[in-house]
């Protein structure tokens, strides 16, 4: 009798939260990237099979050579059930799907296809939940692994799961190019989950953090983590715009992509600056606007439901030069200026309404919330955005 293996990204309930953005940006393909135009010698793909017992997986897992990402296993982590229809899997040595590695600089494995599975496995060889839900083996419910017969224990530590990985060596837009092929299960992957996974380092470890920070949770009226990652694609945008403006040619993913991958590796002057300007900038917004930060505001002066990425932008990028006083001093004046725009301004209304990664749209809101600022006599500098 065969037990089915379960869907690879069907993940389990949690009680994270589902933020909900305003749609803005949903009539854009958030992946889109421009054509490769890489010579045909340099299109290198190098790939290694591997046939690893799962208790080597485990003890990769244990030693750091194989990267669970942990703020994935919080997001992303299948309910008991599932994840016991895998451990039964096993047991009955149904097949287990190939599971897809990328090799870091470092030489460790990050798991681009299969976090799902190692996590579930992980996580039940560490007796952090008892089996439940098995059909074929229902005596073995409510068992964690370590109350397991030892023939059991072996038969799940010697099974073997065929893992391929992607070599470093690979050209880099190739191999994501890869990465974005394999990320074909029943919840695909967003780019920022990609992310997540090809690009571990010193800045996304601040990302992850700063996803945690109460006072940014705050204003944008959550108490938790994001489960698909738009927080911290949020973060991670502020640091490209703010740092890497002038690189931005329109093409908002690989646009994160590149700032990401330029910072794995960070001086602590640099991690440093990195955590205290979005802080600072987040206390900002949370003096003038509480929890109403990165609305829209209507005519009545009632404040949107949903936060628009766009107006997020407008507002991180000019209070980051301006100081903190100067903007509560001012406070009433600039949620007026906000609200006029939002209400009068065909212009804005338009570049915070659709197609909002386009350049000349980027540029449009930013001149045109930096000229009301400037208005107020606040010192915001002049701001553009791509070559």
């Amino acid at each position: 009798m065969m037990c089915m293996l379960p869907e690879e990204e069907d993940a389990g309930q949690n009680d994270l939260v589902a933020e909900v953005f305003a749609p803005e940006e949903d009539d854009e393909d958030e992946a889109a990237r421009p054509e490769l135009t890489i010579p045909p010698r340099d299109r290198k793909l190098l790939t290694q099979p591997f046939d690893f017992i799962v208790s080597s997986l485990q003890e990769q897992i244990d030693d750091g050579q194989l990267v669970l990402q942990d703020d994935y296993q919080r997001r992303h982590v299948w309910d008991a059930k599932k994840s016991s229809r895998l451990i039964e899997s096993l047991l009955l040595n149904v097949p287990v799907p190939v599971c897809y590695f990328a090799e870091l600089e470092d030489g460790a494995y990050s798991v681009i296809d299969g976090q799902q599975r190692l996590t579930a496995i992980s996580r039940y060889m560490d007796n952090l939940y008892p089996l439940s839900g098995l059909r074929v083996r229902p005596e073995l419910n409510k068992k964690r692994f370590s109350e397991l017969d030892k023939s059991d224990q072996r038969l799940i530590r010697t099974r073997t799961i065929r893992c391929i990985v992607i070599q470093k060596e690979s050209h880099p837009d190739i191999r994501f190019d890869v990465f974005e092929r394999l990320n074909q299960g029943a919840v695909k992957l967003n780019p920022q989950e990609l992310r997540n996974s090809n690009y571990r380092g010193d800045l996304n470890v601040i990302v992850r953090e700063e996803c945690d920070n109460k006072q940014f949770q705050k204003i944008r009226r959550v108490d938790d983590v994001d489960m698909r990652m738009g927080d911290a694609e949020m973060v991670l945008r502020f640091f490209a715009f703010h740092f890497s403006a002038y690189t931005y040619r329109g093409f908002f993913a690989p646009f994160l992509d590149k700032y990401l991958e330029t910072k794995i590796r960070m001086t602590e002057q640099d991690k440093e600056a990195h955590r205290s300007i979005f802080e600072e900038t987040v206390d900002k917004v949370d003096a003038v606007f509480g929890r109403n930060a990165f609305r829209q505001i209507d005519g009545t002066g009632s404040y949107a439901n949903q936060i628009n990425r766009a107006v997020y932008d407008v507002i991180m990028l000019t209070f980051v030069h301006l100081q903190k006083d100067q903007l509560v001093a001012k406070a009433e004046a600039v949620i007026a200026a906000l609200q006029d725009l939002c209400v009068n301004n065909d212009d804005f209304q338009d570049a915070i309404g659709r197609a909002t990664r386009d350049k000349a749209r980027i540029n449009t809101r930013m001149r045109l919330w930096g000229d009301k600022l400037r208005g107020l006599g606040l010192p915001c500098p002049a701001l553009s955005y791509g070559a």
